[in-house]
């Protein structure tokens, strides 16, 4: 009889470890599927810019923008100084990486890695890929395992060499 008294309690405890585990589990994957939904977007819209002829600064700007609700802490400028939806449009209009960084700056924009391939050429491709290291829940131990990178794509018709030449904006 003295056994049967604590098999409610050990049974409540694994019970709810186990619950504890499976939701760490199904948020991680909810958090990696949001990443993966964003940076392929991204993508898209870094293949769109530069489908329509815009230069390589633009395609990255326009890429950081798209995965702004993934890119982590926002570094620049502090949280809770300015909302983010009046310093985008004055972020897209920037010339160059340096006068952006004054502007706005999010964790993840550092690591984020860039590749638009242009294809050239009357109906060639524009393919874009972007790939973010985003940080796990847990560990295996080393610090390689820390992150997993996700990465999106998207391609995309080029058209501006209808009515552009190559040079871009």
């Amino acid at each position: 009889m003295s056994f049967r008294r604590g098999q409610a309690m050990l049974e409540t405890a694994l019970a709810v470890l186990f619950i504890t585990v499976l939701f760490l589990v199904v948020f991680q994957v909810a958090h990696m599927v949001t990443t993966k939904i964003l940076l392929d977007h991204a993508a898209a819209r870094a293949a769109r810019a530069k489908s329509v002829g815009f230069n390589e600064w633009m395609c990255l700007k326009s890429a950081r923008v798209a995965m702004i609700p993934v890119a982590g802490r926002r570094l620049w400028p502090e949280e809770g100084e300015y909302d983010e939806a009046s310093l985008v449009p004055i972020y897209m209009t920037t010339e160059h990486e340096s006068m952006a960084r004054g502007i706005l700056e999010y964790e993840r924009w550092r690591t984020m890695d860039v590749d638009v391939d242009s294809g050239g050429g009357i109906g060639a491709e524009v393919s874009a890929r972007v790939a973010v290291d985003v940080p796990r829940f847990y560990s295996r131990g080393d610090e390689d395992s820390d992150t997993t990178e996700i990465v999106g794509e998207s391609r995309i018709e080029s058209h501006f060499p209808l009515y552009m030449n190559n040079q871009g904006l």
